[in-house]
């Protein structure tokens, strides 16, 4: 993880990460050749509309919006943006503090939801998240870096 020219972190900290959004999701129907007596080719084909049926509301209910991807995850708070090592998907991913549209701590359930110009709403949880909040409010009020400088802020135990 590089951090950029003249960015300054301010903390690192472990959290619960996961991401709101729907999904596209594909269902195979059943559709079967009957041959018999009229009471067998009935049976058939209604077995094959409720199987078909019980498919699409399954894949219906997959594909509503949701919080999905869960996973640990590491935070890394800078003057910038908050950076995020999604342990699931082993990769990086950054999002700036200037495209935060919406920003919502609860305290009381330890978590952080904020939604992005262009990307999908973020829950971040976990013992750590009161300070990462009460940090990343700090750099939100502070204005930019090349003006003021935040102060370090200790680390939760």
């Amino acid at each position: 993880m590089l951090l950029e020219q003249g960015e300054i972190a301010y903390g690192d900290v472990a959290a619960d990460y996961s991401r709101f959004y729907g999904t596209n999701v594909t269902y195979n129907q059943r559709s079967g050749f009957y041959f018999g007596s009229p009471m067998f080719v009935a049976a058939g084909l209604v077995g094959d509309a409720l199987s078909n049926n019980s498919a699409r509301n399954r894949a219906q209910a997959m594909a509503q919006a949701q919080w999905r991807d869960f996973s640990s995850c590491r935070a890394i708070l800078t003057d910038r943006r908050m950076l995020l090592h999604v342990a699931a998907e082993n990769r990086w991913v950054t999002v700036r503090h200037h495209e935060i549209i919406s920003f919502l701590p609860v305290l009381e359930q330890w978590a952080l939801f904020t939604d992005y110009q262009q990307w999908e709403p973020m829950r971040l949880a976990g013992p750590t998240v009161p300070w990462l909040t009460a940090a990343t409010i700090s750099v939100l009020n502070r204005g930019r870096s090349e003006y003021q400088q935040l102060p370090p802020l200790p680390l939760p135990d």
